[in-house]
């Protein structure tokens, strides 16, 4: 059996206030190049939920939409506008385009997101062309000006047009252009028939990004501290009797951003925190588990039913319960359905209410700690990915509608994409110990959580 090794840790240099100072804030960041994946600043979280829960799916088409990240991980958001009011919904909305008989696009709707569509048009991200507007009647609506993809493109773009004249009568279904091809995306809500490790995503950060993509997107939620923690693949060198990090060993194991609550780790404290493990990949890191808490004081606390009416809109009611059960466990199984309940005590590892402060030690990569084997075990009778909920109500003795959550957390955590970089870090240091070395289970190693 295989124990693939850690070196020394290491975190990036403290401030003098005790927070640590952040690598990719540093001039020489790539986020500014030209390859770095495209990012908008995020809405307020409950905007979506709002915006979920007035959704008329039955009258709103696309007038556009815009993309974000980068491969292997791309991102398409579509902006709809309701065809009887002629209103713009604000939030991009992930989920599948489907041509509608008189030529606009309707959506098969995953979830809400929390990226602007007006910040999209602002910036010149949001797309236009091929999408049809009409009101149900069959009225051409006002369309959006198309806008270039992106600043860049817009430099070598020819001369815009003139301005339009007033709308033409609607031209016959069969001669309107139709809309742009949909693309491989990362979806918040992973569609029944198709669950995939990273299309789960913990409010703007998914399951399987990159160092650099998950980077962008903590860059974006401005909070007030960043640090990252790295360590190193190693192997036990029984001529040393030690362990020895292979050349070119050594990766990011989580990432860390948060704005801690001025009342310390009191309940009911405005603060939040991201944290996200990585798989042990040198150079090609991916997101493997996401932990995100949240903090209101009660002049701020959202209802409870808010945030439950955004978990349902965003993950579905969990099987086996009538809505959402206190904690809830949503586990994605690679055959397509969605399983409720924590029979294999993913909370053991992450689930739970958390602090709104980082601990100064980052804890040792899950892709390290446990063997193949397990993750395979772990992905039959778990499932590909699995998100939990914890929240905490300050009134909780209140009418169901008037209480008010305090503090909640939401973490994902997959198991097949920690499978991947176990073996990928198995391959590395195998490459390097040659017949030098060997990889062995620990002595003091825990018996599998399952």
């Amino acid at each position: 059996m295989l124990l693939l090794g850690l070196g020394g840790r290491s975190m990036a240099a403290e401030s003098p206030g005790g927070a640590q100072s952040a690598v990719a804030d540093s001039s020489t960041s790539g986020d500014s190049s030209s390859d770095a994946p495209k990012t908008l600043p995020q809405e307020n979280f409950f905007s979506s939920i709002k915006q979920s829960l007035r959704q008329g799916y039955d009258h709103e088409i696309v007038r556009g939409h815009f993309d974000l990240g980068s491969p292997p991980n791309p991102h398409r958001y579509y902006c709809l506008v309701d065809t009887k009011t002629g209103s713009k919904e604000p939030n991009g909305v992930l989920g599948q385009p489907v041509p509608l008989p008189d030529g606009t696009t309707g959506l098969k709707i995953d979830s809400v997101s929390l990226y602007g569509c007006d910040k999209a048009e602002k910036q010149g991200m949001l797309v236009t062309t091929g999408y049809l507007l009409k009101t149900r009647t069959g009225a051409a609506m006002p369309a959006t000006p198309a806008t270039p993809a992106s600043p860049s493109s817009a430099a070598n773009a020819a001369p815009s047009p003139p301005a339009q004249s007033p709308p033409a009568p609607p031209a016959p279904p069969q001669t309107a252009m139709p809309p742009p091809p949909p693309m491989q995306m990362s979806a918040q809500t992973p569609s029944r028939s198709e669950v995939s490790p990273d299309k789960i995503d913990i409010a703007g950060v998914m399951l399987g990004m990159s160092l650099d993509e998950v980077r962008a997107a903590l860059k974006t939620k401005k909070l007030r501290e960043y640090s990252e923690w790295t360590e190193s693949l190693s192997y036990l060198d029984p001529a040393r009797g030690s362990m020895r990090s292979i050349t070119g060993g050594r990766f990011v194991n989580v990432v860390a951003a948060w704005t801690p609550a001025a009342a310390g780790d009191s309940l009911e404290a405005d603060g939040e925190v991201y944290e996200v493990m990585f798989t042990p990949v040198p150079g090609k890191e991916r997101a493997m588990a996401i932990v995100h808490s949240v903090g209101h004081s009660a002049a701020n606390a959202p209802r409870e039913v808010e945030l439950e009416g955004g978990l349902l809109k965003k993950y579905g009611a969990v099987p086996g319960s009538n809505g959402l059960p206190q904690s809830p466990t949503w586990r994605f199984q690679a055959g397509g359905t969605v399983e409720g309940g924590d029979v294999c005590n993913r909370r053991g590892l992450f689930g739970g209410l958390k602090n709104l402060t980082v601990a100064k030690t980052a804890q040792e990569n899950l892709a390290l700690k446990k063997t193949q084997d397990e993750f395979r075990f772990q992905i039959d009778h778990c499932g590909v990915a699995i998100v939990t909920e914890d929240h905490f109500t300050a009134n909780a003795g209140a009418l169901t509608e008037d209480r008010l959550v305090t503090r909640y957390t939401v973490t994902a955590y997959s198991p097949a994409i920690a499978l991947d970089g176990a073996k990928s870090a198995a391959k590395l240091i195998e490459g390097q110990r040659g017949d030098h070395g060997e990889i062995s289970p620990s002595k003091n190693r825990p018996a599998p959580n399952l």
